[in-house]
């Protein structure tokens, strides 16, 4: 079984798009016919909604290649990502309310996901959020999972008691909707409200409050491989992993001794979100072997911002070359994910 994950990072969702791009173009199809399963958490799950929506006159073909979602960053990020000097101040910079009014990102979600519906995805779709009513992550899906099976007789009785609070069915969203909620960043744009939609299996889910899904999975691969494994006991399972960059900007001792609350609000996401990127990165290393089971593109923030909103023209043009230049330096590596992905 073959799955892609790619993270969040905002704006430098340019940096996995175009690797993606390198790996449609040199295998010469698209990518929701390479993998089984794609994830992605915030701009990352934009991706993946991207190159899964289908074309509006062509149900089998996606609308979007990888490239053009690059060029849709360079054309709508400016959009997305844009303040007037009277939301400065209203905002006092991002500090009493989000930095950013949702509009830029629900005009762009709207203009490329349209109308489509999530159960449409030409491959199976997972994307992250988080729900800041139960305080637990949740799982958009175009598919339906098979049930969890029981491991004990404990699990089994457990299972039981807890029927009620089992993981919601399957609901049928707007992928313009399932985009806007993963990509939810706290203290960048407010939280999605999600109503409640039928299920496959007519049931119907309560309504969610959604933020970003790199609260807690920036890098959803993990999270991917447990649900390739869900669905495809046994399966082998090849992980692609695509990075929005680590960050480079370090934070002293001495800046972050006196910090509080105030200080630590901008820079504790990107702390978060780096942290688990890595981490996951780890953990997967060790479990399906690096470069064996899991292939990770990932590279460095040199030369370029580490924010996840700096849409300068000469930040996005940076953006580009650090992608090129990562695609570059991992050629052999990506030759050999294609060789595998085709095989």
């Amino acid at each position: 079984m073959k799955v892609l994950a790619i993270d969040g990072g905002g704006i430098r969702g340019i940096i996995p798009a175009m690797v993606l791009a390198k790996i449609e173009a040199l295998t010469g199809r698209p990518a929701c016919e390479l993998f089984d399963l794609i994830a992605g958490t915030s701009t990352g799950g934009i991706i993946a909604l991207g190159v899964t929506v289908p074309a509006v006159d062509e149900a089998k073909h996606p609308r979007w290649s990888a490239m053009q979602l690059v060029e849709m960053y360079e054309s709508e990020g400016p959009k997305i990502f844009h303040r007037s000097l009277l939301r400065k101040i209203e905002t006092v910079d991002g500090l009493v309310e989000e930095r950013y009014s949702a509009s830029g990102l629900e005009t762009a979600l709207a203009k490329y996901m349209g109308e489509a519906r999530l159960s449409q995805a030409l491959t199976d779709v997972l994307v992250t959020s988080y729900d800041i009513q139960s305080h637990e992550p949740f799982f958009f899906k175009s598919f339906l999972p098979l049930p969890r099976a029981p491991h004990s007789p404990r699990d089994r009785a457990v299972k039981s008691a807890t029927a009620t609070s089992s993981p919601q069915p399957l609901a049928d969203y707007p992928v313009k909707v399932v985009g806007r909620a993963t990509s939810a960043a706290p203290t960048y744009f407010e939280p999605e409200p999600v109503a409640g939609a039928a299920s496959n299996g007519g049931e119907a889910s309560s309504g969610v409050v959604c933020v970003d899904g790199g609260t807690f999975a920036n890098n959803p691969a993990l999270c991917a491989y447990a649900e390739a494994l869900r669905n495809n006991p046994g399966a082998d399972v090849l992980v692609v992993s695509l990075g929005t960059g680590r960050l480079t900007e370090s934070i002293s001792f001495e800046q972050a001794k006196s910090w509080g609350l105030l200080q630590w609000a901008r820079p504790l996401l990107g702390v978060i979100m780096d942290g688990s990127s890595a981490a996951i990165d780890y953990q997967l290393d060790e479990l399906l072997g690096a470069d064996e089971g899991h292939y990770r593109f990932q590279t460095v923030l040199e030369g370029v911002s580490d924010s996840l909103d700096d849409v300068d023209p000469a930040n996005i043009a940076g953006l580009r070359k650090l992608a090129e230049a990562t695609i570059q330096s991992n050629a052999g590596r990506l030759a050999e994910v294609c060789a595998r992905l085709t095989e």
